[in-house]
């Protein structure tokens, strides 16, 4: 079956719109991923203990409670931890070095629940802390959870650029984004710059839940190529304007691009698997 895609070329960076599982089989390998899905935040524990819910619009995760557009963000969790395992294996079929995979635990009804019960189907190498130096789950049951995961899946051919880069630890404290970028879940640039330019030989760098393109920004600030894919056209627009700003940006020691970006509709068959 037929589907159009809608592809914008910025500079070094190429952005796609549509679904990721279709998309990411019509593409070439990559270095490595940096991505943070979406957490499910659509549903919340409560009723005692009985169930999940949508949060109100006026509760702490209240933003979350319409999703991300024509993304939800409010499945079954096992649908959901499915779904993102089967997203999990085409990122590191496809990436030839390394996934970094940012995602949270969370406290549910008294137990805490860690990201698809750590069972992820492809070798998890190491967790980073982020320590976000805040948070937003204050209540009287639990302590704030004032960090996140990085998870890095790494292959054998995996290598940091040095050891100053290994002396940077696997705890890294970064607050989180507070400038608005018009999507309601950003992390700050600090966080994917500073995987990537700890990678050895990482020229090109995807990010399949591209969201408002902060992936891509550290990428421009880097030099790296880059590949973005978003779901919502809302959040891809938002991208686009947002890589165009780095690559004007003066302290950016990379060129800005020579053509104006462009946009292609591609018609191609998305097979299951490459």
């Amino acid at each position: 079956m037929s589907e159009s895609f809608r592809k914008e070329v910025i500079g070094n960076c190429e952005l796609w719109l549509g679904d990721c599982m279709k998309i990411l089989p019509l593409l070439s390998d990559v270095d490595v991923t940096f991505t943070s899905p979406p957490y499910n935040m659509g549903l919340v524990p409560g009723g005692n203990g009985r169930g999940m819910y949508r949060p109100g619009a006026r509760n702490k995760g209240g933003r979350f409670r319409d999703g991300y557009g024509i993304h939800s963000d409010a499945l079954p969790q096992e649908e959901y931890d499915a779904w993102q395992r089967d997203c999990l294996r085409l990122m590191y079929k496809f990436s030839r070095l390394a996934v970094f995979y940012n995602h949270r635990p969370r406290v549910e009804h008294g137990k805490i629940r860690v990201p698809l019960s750590f069972d992820y189907g492809i070798p998890l190498r190491q967790i980073i802390i982020w320590d976000r130096g805040t948070g937003i789950d204050v209540n009287l049951r639990a302590f704030c959870t004032r960090q996140e995961w990085v998870m890095l899946f790494a292959k054998p051919e995996f290598a940091l650029c040095d050891h100053s880069s290994s002396g940077r630890g696997d705890v890294w404290r970064f607050p989180p984004e507070f400038n608005r970028t018009g999507h309601p879940a950003p992390f700050p640039v600090s966080l994917p710059l500073a995987a990537i330019e700890s990678v050895a030989d990482a020229e090109t760098i995807l990010d399949p839940f591209m969201g408002s393109g902060t992936t891509g920004v550290a990428c421009v600030k880097l030099g790296r190529r880059f590949i973005g894919i978003e779901i919502e056209e809302r959040y891809f627009d938002i991208a686009c304007r947002r890589i165009e700003e780095a690559y004007r940006q003066p302290d950016f020691f990379v060129s800005p691009p020579e053509t104006k970006p462009e946009q292609l509709i591609l018609v191609q068959e998305a097979p299951n698997e490459r």
